[in-house]
């Protein structure tokens, strides 16, 4: 099933850079938490290998206790079992590459002091048995993810979402000064990195942002240490059993990256990333009007208070500052009591309340429109699902507009 989704257990180790100093025994604390929270994180990423296996060893388990007779009208899966063996060491090849990056830059994306205290070598059976089912699922939807963003099979995809950001992108900003610094565009909720590289490239300033140590992870080794297009060869359906038309299909491989991320940019510079949660990290005044335009993609609907993630955004953009926004209202913290023993907030409002709290807190809707969109799809699958997803443009007006349309507004009523 096509499904846009987020770490749900990741929110309590996000590191905001622009926080108060806190105290020594603070700060000793945030990072074990920091590192007990990343270890989690990385012990599913090395368990992945054990888990897939153990997976391909039920299905010849069961295989095998079919009759002699139910068998011989399979005579493909015996061949299907070792095929879907070779696809787990090609995707724990490329784990065990992304960890080793990770384990060579110190960190990369992490803080030094997090990262110092993890391990990175080869799980144990027991270390395995610690990862969480949601835990191991998450290790192979990131590999869905991979595809997404970085392979030539994710370019459908990329177009209805990314492709559609970027024209946007272009056209607001077209008639941009030469002589002025780039403008600067913040992408909350960065996942891997694609969206931020494809804004880069065009000679933006983009800074991404992303809180998940599973996207982290994988998007630092992807963006700084991938050295030539197709080096890596994943197989993002070899678990998925189910709506699959052939099991050629099934476990077609898949080569990434489609490019080398470093020849992208058309300037040093012009991409950075930012480790945190979006409302700790860009909430306080240090930001304030600092960006020209914030572009969210399946972003908006991962917030508890949905209409805090507005302000901060209006609170980000200067004046005449662009918002391009893409995505559902699959409110991810809708079902958390489900699995969370703490109750969390979560604000679920219906697209017409979104627009009517944009338009309160100020933002003008210059463009609108209801767009398809998949999410990590699988285009052989008999189960194809698409998001109705909404796209706009909104503006923060500059002073002189707000007080006209604030006057216009007051005359009506």
């Amino acid at each position: 099933m096509s499904t846009h989704t987020h770490d749900r257990h990741d929110c309590s180790h996000s590191h905001a850079h622009d926080q108060p100093c806190p105290s020594e025994t603070e700060e000793e604390v945030s990072i074990q938490q920091e590192q007990e929270a990343l270890n989690r994180i990385v012990r599913a990423f090395r368990g992945y290998q054990y888990h897939a296996e153990l997976e391909v060893a039920r299905w010849q388990r069961n295989y095998l206790q079919l009759s002699e007779r139910h068998k011989a009208l399979l005579p493909g899966q015996p061949a299907k079992f070792a095929a879907a063996r070779q696809a787990v060491f090609s995707n724990t090849f490329f784990i065990k590459s992304l960890l080793q990056a990770f384990d060579e830059a110190n960190g990369g994306p992490v803080p030094a002091a997090v990262a110092s205290a993890v391990p990175t070598d080869c799980c144990t059976e027991a270390e395995a048995a610690l990862v969480s089912p949601s835990d191991v699922e998450k290790v192979r939807y990131a590999l869905k993810n991979v595809m997404r963003d970085w392979s030539e099979a994710g370019a459908p995809e990329r177009s209805q979402s990314y492709g559609r950001i970027v024209a946007e992108l272009q056209s607001r900003f077209a008639d941009w000064p030469k002589d002025r610094p780039p403008p600067r565009v913040l992408v909350p909720g960065a996942g891997l990195g694609r969206l931020c590289l494809e804004i880069a490239k065009l000679g933006f300033e983009a800074e991404g942002n992303e809180f998940s140590y599973f996207m982290l992870l994988t998007s630092s080794f992807l963006l700084n240490h991938t050295y030539e297009a197709n080096q890596f060869t994943i197989f993002p359906w070899a678990l998925s059993n189910c709506n699959q038309l052939t099991d050629a299909d099934q476990l077609r491989p898949v080569t990434v990256p489609d490019i080398v991320p470093g020849d992208m940019l058309a300037a040093p510079g012009l991409l950075s990333m930012t480790a945190g949660d979006f409302t700790e990290i860009y909430a306080g005044p240090a930001h304030s009007a600092s960006f020209d335009c914030v572009a969210t993609c399946f972003f908006i609907d991962t917030a508890h208070n949905i209409i805090e993630y507005m302000e901060i955004i209006w609170n980000l953009l200067k004046e005449g500052g662009v918002w391009i926004n893409l995505g559902p209202l699959l409110y991810h913290w809708a079902d958390s009591h489900l699995y969370m023993a703490e109750q969390q907030l979560s604000i679920e409002l219906s697209l017409e309340d979104v627009e009517r709290v944009a338009a309160a807190i100020g933002f003008q809707c210059l463009k609108r429109e209801m767009v398809p969109a998949a999410y990590t799809a699988n285009l052989r699958s008999m189960l194809q699902s698409s998001y109705r997803c909404v796209s706009w443009t909104m503006v923060k007006p500059a002073a002189a507009s707000k007080i006209a349309a604030d006057a216009a507004a007051n005359h009506k009523s």
